[in-house]
């Protein structure tokens, strides 16, 4: 019989750690929405460089996925000592590849953001490199506390992940506040330098905390084998697979920035906002593909397809559920949410005239996040990257593209978000069901 109780244990601390960044995003936002000066374009230039950097983030921590799958299967076996060696050896790929990309892309940062964005405003280009270049010296401990996160959710535990995350939101938030604003006679305002750096300094006490967890509640260490682990060819394939299937998944909202920028400052700005409260959805949802991603592996070491079988079903009644009650709250507040972040009225008017359609788009979230982690505790990689290339490809380019030349406005890159979501959860959905019942 499924333990509910599990599902539970593991998802509700999931869904607080979870919902912790895009809550940073969503303060990011409504607290340089406050600015006295540029406020808009400085929202602009900032929802371009933050979506850069999660993208990255996403992209690269998909160590995580695969070590979370690797350890949750050991887990399941009972055989956790044989990967002892590999945690170590992913922390240090890690760290490298942190580095790396901060190096590269803080000189490359002109070259890259015309490329991605296209033609921008010179000021918003300066608010979006301001907070940038910031950013980038937390690369590397945004990729290691995700990596942390999935080591603790192999072992079958959010608990710690959430206490880290909800400790490095608050601190977040309240650096924003008094860094982006200032205090009177004590602080001066810092703008969007400010935002950046209190992400930054909010990202070096996360990965203290991460430390402290990893070597108190777990069995590894930070002792370095040169010899490669077994499982480390496993991890690495997984990996490859995965970031392919992220960097598509981030080729997405990049090309959505390109079209919500040639719409202009005020379009911009209000698909900043609509994009953050898209972001907080989805991961709230995903608090309970968390506790799937972390069990599927666990019941595939136990090799017990049936109960395998019930998880899907359970946590997809559940993500749906959950979606409703999201929808039911943004549309008791539709005439409210965008006041919170702006002052100005043709960005509110803008976003209210697309708000409608992140709320339809919640249970399409709900199915394609609920299997998303599932086939991730499975690792099956490969499924997940087919799945979004062609999802991709054949379904949202084409929808954006059409719809631009029908109707150029915000409404055209929300319509194709909602359907490339719709198409992902069916794929997986009717995946799953060819696995369970094989």
């Amino acid at each position: 019989m499924l333990d509910k109780k599990e599902i539970r244990s593991l998802a509700i601390p999931a869904i607080l750690y979870n919902i912790t960044e895009p809550l940073i995003g969503l303060a990011d936002t409504a607290i340089i929405g406050q600015m006295e000066n540029n406020s808009t374009i400085a929202q602009g230039g900032v929802g371009l460089a933050a979506g850069l950097v999660a993208t990255l983030i996403w992209g690269f921590a998909q160590m995580r996925t695969s070590l979370s799958a690797i350890i949750s299967r050991q887990y399941g076996a009972q055989t956790i000592s044989r990967i002892k060696s590999l945690i170590p050896q992913a922390l240090v790929v890690t760290i490298l590849t942190g580095i790396i990309l901060a190096i590269l892309l803080g000189i490359n940062y002109n070259n890259v953001s015309h490329f991605l964005y296209g033609d921008i405003n010179a000021m918003t280009y300066t608010f979006s490199e301001n907070y940038f270049i910031i950013r980038l010296y937390g690369l590397p401990l945004g990729l290691l506390i995700a990596l942390f996160f999935g080591i603790f959710r192999g072992f079958q535990n959010t608990y710690w992940a959430m206490y880290i995350s909800v400790i490095g939101g608050l601190s977040n938030i309240f650096l924003d506040y008094i860094l982006v604003l200032g205090i009177d006679n004590f602080i001066s305002p810092m703008g969007v330098k400010g935002a950046a750096w209190a992400s930054v300094i909010s990202q070096i006490l996360m990965t203290i905390l991460c430390v402290i967890f990893y070597l108190i509640k777990t069995p590894f260490n930070f002792k370095i084998r040169y010899k490669l682990n077994p499982f480390f060819k496993e991890m690495i394939l997984i990996f490859v697979n995965m970031f392919v299937r992220t960097m598509v998944l981030n080729f997405v909202f990049i090309i959505s920035n390109r079209y919500a920028n040639s719409y202009g400052n005020n379009s911009l700005a209000a698909y900043t906002i609509g994009y953050n409260i898209w972001i907080f959805s989805a991961f709230f949802i995903d608090g309970y593909s968390n506790a799937g991603n972390a069990l599927a592996g666990k019941y595939m070491g136990e090799k017990n397809n049936e109960k395998l079988k019930k998880l899907g079903n359970a946590l997809l009644k559940i993500n749906i559920k959950i979606a409703l009650a999201l929808m039911t709250i943004y549309s008791l507040l539709y005439p409210l949410i965008g006041k919170v972040f702006n002052s100005n009225e043709n960005v509110i008017e803008i976003f209210e005239n697309i708000f409608w359609i992140v709320i339809l788009a919640q249970p399409f979230n709900s199915i394609a996040f609920t299997f998303d982690g599932i086939f991730k505790g499975l690792g099956k990689a490969v499924d997940l990257r087919n799945t979004l290339i062609i999802g991709t490809f054949l379904f949202f380019i084409p929808t954006i593209y059409l719809l631009d030349l029908i109707i150029p406005q915000l409404i055209s890159v929300w319509i194709a978000l909602s359907i490339w979501m719709l198409y992902r959860g069916i794929s997986l959905l009717v995946k799953f069901r060819k696995i369970v019942n094989s």
